[in-house]
């Protein structure tokens, strides 16, 4: 954005244009388009939205409850926000605020973010089912907010900082940041914490991942391997990748098991279920046991939640 443009923005957002408030607030909170990220003023100019009835703003008011931003975490309220958004005609915390209820006349939110009972598939290295960990109807609304923003996925560089594109790694992904996040994120990810047993502070950005026909993960490890200068500053930083916590968002595919080679596990969960496993050892160190594939489809494409999760908080 061109400094003349983020000057009437700001005109006309001082002349009353909520409209312009709303979209100021939100550029100076997350940075966009050559303006620096100024997330307390950005915060503000949100607040002052709406507060003056703005509904899209109320409905990112709730999001930043959710996830703690700049503020004390509070479930409550997020949901109070997604509330008054929903009153103020906002349509898409109307909908969520339905899928959050689960049909019942008030939200639970112990109820949301309490997991299912795990089923122990392996002690070493660790690796668990949960049957039933997401409804469909939280599958689908996580693969509409995630579908329209895939780019190739890609792997970490080992002689450098940073990431690239390999023939290893041929399907897409999506990151769920401020912009496609929800309140029903911040919940789910309570749930794969309890579930795991690990705090949410642990956790990388959540993914969307999507296989097409023919596209694959290859073999590969989530812990990071410190062979490098690259990924030993990697893992330094941020700690190591301790943990996967995937949900399969659909079934209506043939093949694109999760295959371990080493254990002889293969797995494809039914629309729902969730598998979790532990990449390093009891000591810590990388287990090369938990090395994995996501086998290509042969028909059909698969849609997948990825959590990743760090021995440090991040």
């Amino acid at each position: 954005m061109r400094p003349d443009t983020l000057l009437h923005l700001r005109a006309r957002a001082s002349s009353g244009d909520l409209d312009a408030l709303a979209t100021l607030g939100r550029k100076l909170l997350l940075g966009d388009e050559g303006i620096p990220a100024a997330p307390h003023a950005g915060i503000m100019h949100l607040n002052q939205a709406a507060a003056r009835g703005h509904p899209e703003s109320t409905a990112q008011l709730a999001l930043l409850a959710a996830f703690g931003v700049l503020r004390s975490r509070s479930l409550a309220d997020a949901v109070t926000c997604l509330r008054r958004a929903a009153a103020l005609g906002w349509t898409p915390a109307r909908e969520e605020l339905q899928l959050l209820s689960r049909g019942k006349p008030d939200i639970d939110i112990a109820a949301l973010t309490a997991p299912p009972v795990a089923r122990v598939v392996l002690e070493s290295p660790r690796v668990r089912v949960f049957e039933g960990f997401a409804t469909a109807a939280e599958c689908d609304w996580l693969i509409e907010r995630g579908r329209h923003t895939l780019r190739r996925a890609l792997v970490y560089r080992h002689d450098a900082d940073g990431h690239q594109a390999s023939d290893s790694r041929t399907n897409t992904e999506s990151d769920y940041t401020f912009t496609n996040a929800s309140v029903l994120l911040a919940l789910l990810r309570d749930r794969i914490a309890a579930a795991a047993g690990i705090a949410t502070d642990h956790f990388e950005v959540a993914k969307l991942l999507h296989y097409e026909p023919g596209q694959e993960f290859k073999p590969h490890g989530d812990f990071q391997e410190t062979t490098s200068p690259a990924l030993a500053r990697e893992v330094e930083r941020r700690g190591q990748r301790v943990a996967t916590f995937l949900i399969y968002l659909n079934d209506d595919y043939d093949g694109g098991e999760t295959d371990f080679p080493r254990i002889g596990y293969r797995h494809k969960g039914v629309r729902g279920d969730a598998l979790l496993f532990f990449n390093v050892d009891a000591a810590g160190q990388p287990d090369m046991n938990t090395l994995h594939a996501g086998r290509p489809t042969t028909r059909g494409d698969k849609w997948l939640f990825s959590q990743w999760v760090r021995g440090k908080p991040i």
